[in-house]
């Protein structure tokens, strides 16, 4: 990555709310799961369905969730979706304008895990609720 590592690695984590750490916790020992990078794709996965229905929420009591490093190449992922909200080019040029597109990822994964919390309701349903959730329009 380059250049864009200097600043990156300066924004340590990205965060939840603190009351969402159970949530986080009983996803990863779920099946579906398990063989993944835990925290970076259960939160990625979040972002997704809480940008999908156009709903974040502000972080009132946050605590670190994982490292930004942990997301690799993923971190474009949230990088494009700061920018795409946000319309300023600082997201790619420097440490507050990423931290700033982190924090908007952020409150979409916390509105986000709250879908996935509903969808882990019926455990012996979720995988087949979240592929439905996913492709609902």
């Amino acid at each position: 990555m380059g250049a864009i590592d200097e600043f990156i690695s300066k924004i340590n984590y990205l965060n939840i709310d603190t009351n969402k750490r159970e949530i986080y916790n009983k996803l990863k020992n779920l099946t579906i799961f398990k063989g993944t990078r835990g925290n970076p794709d259960i939160f990625l996965l979040s972002l997704v369905l809480g940008l999908k229905h156009g709903k974040k929420k502000k972080l009132m009591n946050s605590s670190n969730l994982f490292r930004v490093s942990e997301l690799g190449e993923d971190v474009w992922i949230a990088l494009s979706i700061g920018y795409a909200e946000l319309k300023d080019i600082h997201v790619f040029e420097n440490k507050d304008g990423a931290r700033e597109a982190f924090r908007v990822c952020e409150e979409y994964a916390n509105s986000g895990i709250e879908i996935l919390n509903d969808l882990m309701k019926k455990p012996s349903e979720f995988t087949l609720n979240l592929i439905e959730e996913l492709l609902k329009k």
